[in-house]
């Protein structure tokens, strides 16, 4: 990310949507490319910082997005000789969001006066 490895804006651009965005995108990037699994982190990040910013939609499209390419990026390369990332704990955190995240984008899409009206999950 401009001219960076994304390891080293992990720490000190943790808060910068734009950032973390671009470090998920490198990290898919060289995904398809190499067959690595990128970092669950920059995506966790992003899941951090919509949730912070009620933005819902991007929270579930960025978890869905991550899942979806570690699956697709094991059926394809197997898991033979490298570390399942889904086991770790930043990809079950991911994950566990996931179901979280879809039921308050369903609540965000409800007008004001049946926002509560959706049994809590």
């Amino acid at each position: 990310v401009e001219g960076r490895q994304t390891w080293e804006l992990a720490e000190e651009r943790k808060d910068d949507m734009h950032y973390m965005k671009e470090c998920c995108d490198a990290g898919l990037k060289t995904m398809e490319k190499a067959g690595i699994v990128a970092a669950p982190y920059y995506f966790e990040r992003v899941a951090i910082l919509s949730r912070k910013e009620k933005n819902y939609e991007q929270e579930v499209a960025y978890c869905e997005r991550y899942i979806a390419a570690v699956e697709t990026c094991y059926r394809i390369n197997g898991t033979k000789g490298i570390a399942d990332v889904r086991k770790g704990p930043t990809f079950q955190a991911i994950a566990k969001r996931l179901p979280k995240a879809k039921e308050l984008l369903a609540r965000a899409r409800l007008p004001p006066n049946q926002r509560f009206a959706l049994p809590a999950a």
